[in-house]
């Protein structure tokens, strides 16, 4: 049997990457059904509507219901799970619906804390080189702190061009915009480094050696990958 890839999360890591899973994409209506009746041990109940973006909240102990659209739906699913007090085997249940895979109780190999962990599904991932996250994707806040840090270390003033610093409190940053055209704030459209490759259907990352690590990490899952998109999967 292959080795199967996996990430090992902490109780909070993992809950914070159930709510940013529920969050990133179009509203998942039958995860959030399930999983709000998880949470709440069936205190609440949700239930969707054929062909519509939303669902019937039915609260224990209430007689009315409320519907609730997409967004408004996940946003009361996060807000349950992150104070709801829930037990490590009840989180890896969790996981393992929301990212489509296997998951369970561990112990970190080096902290020994207890935790998740939860199989990715990346090993047989293989990159098509179509492109596709690099034109269609929505990656421009992604940018860190230690991509610039590290950019600037190499003195690639080709990249740090495309950068826009994006200002908080006290002058502060509180952010970055890739790729902004230089000398606006403007968007590209299409990431400055990324050609076409001559007679072939493929493209290819000029800066793949030191591309941002929003890049690097994509996809993080083979859900992931399933729903932005990528053929990076034989099946």
């Amino acid at each position: 049997m292959n080795q199967r890839d996996s990430i090992f999360l902490s109780s909070a890591e993992a809950v914070k990457a159930v709510c940013r899973d529920l969050r990133r994409y179009d509203p998942q209506i039958i995860l959030c059904c399930q999983i709000i009746r998880l949470v709440t041990s069936g205190r609440v109940i949700a239930k969707g509507e054929s062909q519509k973006d939303g669902a019937w909240i039915n609260v224990q102990g209430r007689q009315n219901m409320r519907w609730m659209v997409g967004p408004e739906l996940v946003a009361y699913v996060c807000a349950e799970i992150e104070r709801a007090d829930l037990d490590l085997q009840l989180v890896s249940k969790i996981c393992a619906r929301v990212f489509h895979t296997r998951a369970w109780i561990d112990r970190d190999p080096k902290a020994g804390q207890e935790g998740v962990r939860i199989e990715t599904g990346m090993e047989d991932f293989l990159c098509q080189q179509c492109g596709q996250c690099c034109r269609s994707l929505d990656y421009h806040k992604e940018l860190t702190t230690e991509d610039v840090v590290r950019w600037e270390r190499l003195g690639r003033n080709d990249i740090l061009k495309w950068v826009r610093r994006v200002d908080g409190q006290a002058g502060r940053v509180s952010g970055y915009r890739i790729w902004t055209v230089p000398g606006t704030t403007q968007l590209a459209e299409v990431c400055p480094f990324l050609r076409k490759i001559p007679s072939q259907n493929r493209w290819a990352c000029l800066i793949h050696d030191v591309k941002p690590g929003i890049c690097r990490q994509y996809p993080l899952s083979r859900k992931h990958a399933i729903m932005t998109g990528c053929p990076g999967f034989n099946v």
